[in-house]
C-alpha cells in the first residue's frame, strides 16, 4: 500500500484520521473549537519542532564534526536529509508560534493566562526567533545556499550552534512551563 511508503500520504492519512475523530465526537456533541484545534496545532506543531531540535543537537550535529568539507557538500545537497529537517524545524517553529498566539489570546480574555503560560511562551518566542533569524540565515550560508566564504561560514556555524544550544536549554524549562499551564501550578495568578 502506498500510504507506508509515501511520507506525503501517510502524513495525509494522519489527518484524515484526526478529522474521523473528530467527526465522531461532533456527532455526539462533541465539537472542538477554535481554542481545541489550536491546542491541538501548536502540540503537533510544537512535537515537531523540539523533537527536530533534540535530534539536530543530540544526533545530526555531534555526528558531523568530523566528517570532511566535500562529504558535508554531499549531506548538504538539494533535497538532502539536512535541509528536510531545517525546513521541517523552521515550519515547526513558525506553526507553534502562531498555534501558540491564538492559544494565548484565547487564554488572556478568559483570563487564565498564568505566569507558567507566560514565561514558557516567552521562551517560546526567543526559541522561534533564534530559528527564523540566527539560525536560518546562518544555514542557509553553510549549507550553500547563499554564497559565504569559508571563514563566514565557519562563523556562522559557531553562531548557529550556540543558538541552537540556547534553543535546547530554553526548551527544557519551556516544556515543564507549558505543562504546569495545564497539569498543574507552578505559579499562581
Amino acid at each position: 500500500m502506498k500510504i507506508f511508503t509515501d511520507h506525503k500520504l501517510a502524513l495525509i492519512a494522519g489527518f484524515v484520521l484526526a478529522a474521523v475523530f473528530i467527526g465522531i465526537g461532533a456527532s455526539n456533541g462533541n465539537m472542538p473549537g477554535v481554542h481545541e484545534l489550536a491546542r491541538w496545532g501548536h502540540f503537533l506543531a510544537g512535537i515537531t519542532w523540539i523533537g527536530l531540535l533534540y535530534y539536530l543537537n543530540f544526533c545530526q550535529v555531534p555526528s558531523m564534526g568530523g566528517l570532511s568539507a566535500e562529504t558535508k557538500g554531499e549531506l548538504f545537497k538539494e533535497n538532502s536529509v539536512v535541509r528536510r529537517v531545517l525546513w521541517w524545524f523552521r515550519w515547526g517553529a513558525m506553526l507553534t508560534l502562531i498555534f501558540g498566539i491564538m492559544l494565548y489570546m484565547d487564554l488572556q480574555n478568559t483570563g487564565a493566562a498564568g505566569w507558567d503560560i507566560r514565561i514558557g511562551g516567552l521562551f517560546g518566542i526567543i526559541m522561534w526567533f533564534n530559528v527564523w533569524f540566527i539560525i536560518w540565515p546562518a544555514q542557509k550560508k553553510v549549507l550553500g545556499i547563499v554564497e559565504a566564504t569559508a571563514e563566514e561560514k565557519a562563523a556562522l556555524g559557531k553562531r548557529a550552534l550556540i543558538a541552537s544550544r540556547t534553543n535546547t536549554i530554553l526548551s527544557i524549562p519551556m516544556l515543564l512551563l507549558m505543562a504546569s499551564s495545564a497539569h498543574f501550578r507552578l505559579f499562581t495568578g
